[in-house]
């Protein structure tokens, strides 16, 4: 695993529905078990967005470093 910051991230994942207007509707939370901050998502879409942001921000440096080594 790289030492770099964020290379890893936990989560603690609460899922749970909700009525609203006859819907039924997927809520979620994250938690980080290192500094307790919670995030609140009222769909799953934003839970995967969040996610994919957080991969993202993750992989940014990888393909470039790859890159660079095969050019040296």
């Amino acid at each position: 695993m790289s030492d770099e910051p964020y290379s890893y991230h936990a989560y603690l994942l609460r899922l749970w529905r909700t009525e609203y207007q006859g819907q039924w509707q997927w809520h979620a939370s994250l938690e980080s078990p290192h500094t307790r901050e919670r995030r609140l998502f009222s769909s799953l879409e934003q839970l995967f967005a969040f996610l994919s942001e957080q991969c993202v921000d993750l992989t940014a440096g990888v393909g470039q470093e790859e890159t660079e080594g095969q050019q040296k």
